[in-house]
Parts: C-alpha cells; sequence; structure tokens
C-alpha cells in the first residue's frame, strides 16, 4: 500500500506577524535584562568605590596642611571603643574581687559603658585628640623632639608588662611637704565657735529641690579621649610594700613569650577590623605628647600659689544673698555654714576646702577665689552646682608633694595646648564627620547586663 503524502503546511501572513511580534518581545525582554543587569553593576561599583576609595580618602578635618581621613578616623575610634571595653571589663572584674568595698570599680565601668553608648561623644573625643596630636607633633619638629624605634619597642614592651633586663627598680622622689604655717589672720577667721544653733531658713525652699550631695570644687581630669597607652592586659592590682626598693631580677618572661602575646593581640584587633599600625601610631603619639609636656613645664617649680578659702553653698541666688546679709550683720559663719550650706562634705567644718591651686575647681569657682584678699568675702558666685558664698582665709605659694606637682604639670601642659589650639584659624572639622563614626565594637550585652544588674557580693 503506497504511503500518504502529507501536503507541506502553508505559512499565512497571520502566523508570520505572530513570530516577529513574539521575536521582538523576546529582543525587548533580554535588552530590559542587560539594561538592569549593567544598573545594577554600576551601581553596585559606586557602592564598592565610595566605600573603599572614596570614603576613607575623605577628609573631615584639617590642621594647616595636615588632614585627618576617615581611614585614620575610624580605626582609631574602633581601638578607643575596644580599650574602653576592656576597661570596663577589669573594672567590672575589681568589684567582684573587693565586694561591697568596690563600688567605685562599678561605678566607672557603668560609666564606661554609658559612654560607649554614645558613639558620637567618642567620635568627638577622638577627633579632638587626633587634631591635638598634629599640635603636638608640630611642636615637636620646631623643638627637635622625636621617638627614635627602640623607644617605641620598650614602650610596647612595657604595655605588656614585658621588662627585658628584668622589674625596674622604684625609686623615691624626695619632694617638701606642703606644710603652710597658719597666719594670725588666717587663725582669727576659723576659731571654733559654739555647736551650732539652728537658724529659720533664709527662703522657701523649692518644691522638689534636694541638696547637692558632692562637694563643689572638683578637680578637672585631663582631657585625653583616645587611648594614649596600649591596655593589651587587664591592669595588675596594686600591691603595698613596706620598703619602697625592690632589687632588679631576670625576667621569666622571655622574648618568645612577648612575641606571641603581640601576635594574639593583633589577631584580636583584625577580628575587629582593627589594622595592627594603630596600636604603634597611638604608641608613639602617647610618647610624643609627654615629651613634649616635660618640655614645655621644664621650668615649673615645685610650688604654686594657692588659696585657703571656705565656702557657703546654697540652691538658690535669693538665698545667697540672705546669707551674705547675715554674715554682714555679724552672723557667724560656722553656724551659718552648718545650718545653710548644701555641701554636706564640708558644711560641718565651716565649709573649708583647705589649700588649693589653679585647676582644681570650677573655673567660676577659681577665678572668684583668687580674686579676694585674705578676710574678704565674696558676693554670690554661681557655678554648675548652685551660688557659694566664698571667704578667703589665706593666700600664698606651697610646695607641692609628687602626685600635686604631675597634676599642676598636666594642667598647665592642657592649658598651652589649649591656648595654642584657640590661637589657629586654619583648624577645620568638616559638619558631616559624624557620618563616618563606627559604633563597633559593640558593648557585649553580658558585659551591660552585668555592671547595671550586678550580682550582690
Amino acid at each position: 500500500m503506497a504511503k500518504k503524502t502529507v501536503p507541506p503546511k502553508q505559512v499565512t501572513k497571520k502566523h508570520v506577524a505572530k513570530q516577529e511580534k513574539e521575536a521582538r518581545q523576546m529582543r525587548l525582554i533580554l535588552t530590559g535584562a542587560i539594561v538592569v543587569a549593567v544598573i545594577v553593576v554600576v551601581l553596585l561599583g559606586y557602592v564598592l568605590i565610595d566605600r573603599f576609595v572614596v570614603a576613607p580618602n575623605k577628609v573631615i578635618a584639617s590642621v594647616g596642611e595636615q588632614t585627618i581621613r576617615v581611614r585614620e578616623f575610624e580605626p582609631m575610634v574602633k581601638y578607643t571603643r575596644l580599650n574602653m571595653i576592656n576597661l570596663a571589663n577589669n573594672y567590672y572584674y575589681y568589684y567582684q574581687m573587693f565586694g561591697s568595698y568596690g563600688e567605685l570599680f562599678l561605678t566607672s565601668a557603668q560609666d564606661l559603658v554609658i559612654s560607649l553608648n554614645d558613639p558620637i561623644s567618642i567620635g568627638e573625643q577622638v577627633l579632638n585628640t587626633m587634631i591635638e596630636d598634629i599640635l603636638i607633633e608640630e611642636e615637636a619638629a620646631k623643638r627637635g623632639i622625636t621617638i627614635t624605634d627602640e623607644e617605641l619597642a620598650q614602650a610596647m614592651q612595657e604595655a605588656f608588662n614585658f621588662y627585658p633586663v628584668g622589674t625596674p627598680t622604684p625609686t623615691v622622689t624626695p619632694t617638701p611637704v606642703n606644710t603652710p604655717t597658719m597666719s594670725l589672720t588666717e587663725f582669727a577667721l576659723i576659731q571654733p565657735t559654739d555647736t551650732p544653733t539652728p537658724l529659720p531658713t533664709a527662703t522657701s525652699t523649692p518644691e522638689g529641690w534636694e541638696p547637692t550631695n558632692t562637694v563643689t570644687p572638683t578637680l578637672e581630669v585631663t582631657p585625653t579621649s583616645a587611648p594614649e597607652t596600649l591596655d593589651a592586659t587587664p591592669t595588675e592590682e596594686p600591691t603595698v610594700t613596706s620598703v619602697p626598693t625592690i632589687t632588679p631580677t631576670p625576667t621569666t618572661y622571655t622574648t618568645q613569650i612577648y612575641g606571641t602575646n603581640l601576635k594574639d593581640y593583633y589577631y584580636n584587633l583584625k577580628s575587629y577590623g582593627i589594622p595592627t599600625d594603630v596600636v604603634e601610631k597611638s604608641t608613639r603619639a602617647s610618647l610624643l605628647r609627654e615629651k613634649v609636656m616635660e618640655a614645655i613645664t621644664a621650668d615649673l617649680e615645685p610650688k604654686q600659689l594657692q588659696v585657703h578659702a571656705r565656702h557657703i553653698l546654697v540652691a538658690t541666688e535669693s538665698e545667697a544673698n540672705t546669707v551674705l546679709e547675715l554674715l554682714k550683720n555679724g552672723e557667724d559663719w560656722n553656724n551659718l555654714a552648718a545650718n545653710y550650706s548644701t555641701d554636706t562634705a564640708t558644711k560641718d567644718n565651716g565649709g573649708d576646702l583647705g589649700w588649693f591651686g589653679k585647676g582644681q575647681m570650677v573655673a567660676e569657682f577659681e577665678e572668684a577665689a583668687f580674686a579676694l584678699e585674705p578676710g574678704q568675702v565674696s558676693d554670690p558666685v554661681k557655678t554648675e552646682y548652685g551660688y557659694h558664698i566664698i571667704q578667703s582665709l589665706a593666700k600664698g605659694e606651697n610646695y607641692l608633694n609628687a602626685t600635686d606637682f604631675e597634676n599642676y604639670k598636666t594642667t598647665t601642659f592642657n592649658n598651652w595646648l589649649q591656648d595654642l589650639r584657640d590661637s589657629r584659624t586654619d583648624i577645620i572639622i568638616e559638619p558631616d564627620w559624624t557620618e563616618y563614626v563606627p559604633t563597633t565594637p559593640a558593648v557585649p550585652s553580658s558585659l551591660q547586663n552585668a555592671v547595671f544588674n550586678p550580682t550582690p557580693q
């Protein structure tokens, strides 16, 4: 039987038109996909270029010709945050060790955690320190002050408690003891009186007001927000020895162990995205700051113009004026201090603050106290603590002990540095610097919970 022949299928115009339409649609889809892919690649490339090329090179501050770029700023902030976290951990450890006697350590740990939760504040402190470091570098160059590689290496070793030639021997530096004699005026002004008797309230107490429980004069803390020393290991617990001399002994902490510890520390930094050169930069800046401070304060003597003063602190200007009027009418100072002063630390001692130098009190209080002559009483002086009535008991130069002398030198150097910065008109901070403040490393939740919900000791 013969095979049936199938006639060829005829392609109609309608079919051709349909095929052409489908082809055009496919071309449009393909073209659209290519365009979208190109846009995605371009955007991704832009983001990558901005993140890894443009942003790191952005200048956020400058001092003259010197610039501070994001690539320098971000690692320093991260390094500072990591050191603060480590320090908070150490403080909490000391709190657990000392129990109820370690409340100060717990408070310090809480303060650090609170600061860590304010990244802009930390960023501002770091940026200011980096600006100061540039000013210090310029001053060091003028004075021919440098940091050698040997000095840097030694500082790095000491940061890890590594002493290749043995434990250094503590030395005692003799310092004149501050024992000012009481003048006749001073003696007459602060003679003890009978037990204070209650006096009527000067003015009505504002509703909701509570007396301040802090002493008005406060020591100013040296403004060093960025880490100036390497916090590689927890600070050793202070020990007390009866004899301040230790015979140097060969260390069992070998160079090899030090190298291993340093390597481990660097590895830990990298896990937080912190380049290892930040450690050397920070240590070098700290050493240079110390050397320049020594040069700036080289001519200082261990003595200082000081004032012996007492005060009565109240909450309002009206109360201060009432107390001042009572003094003018012959009321006893000690009696008024005991009944009206909100400074609980000194009110029962006539508000006596002892001797103090410049840089130890808040600015308004200091200015008023040093402007008085012995025996004079000030008008009401307003500070962040309230209103003070101040009386100068004596004024003169007194010798400083070793600790006070170091504080005096630090205050002098900080004042010099601030004056230098204020005199410069070429320090520029870009307004968008806050966009580049890192928030990592973050505070571990375990640490945050521990310091704010401490286990009773």
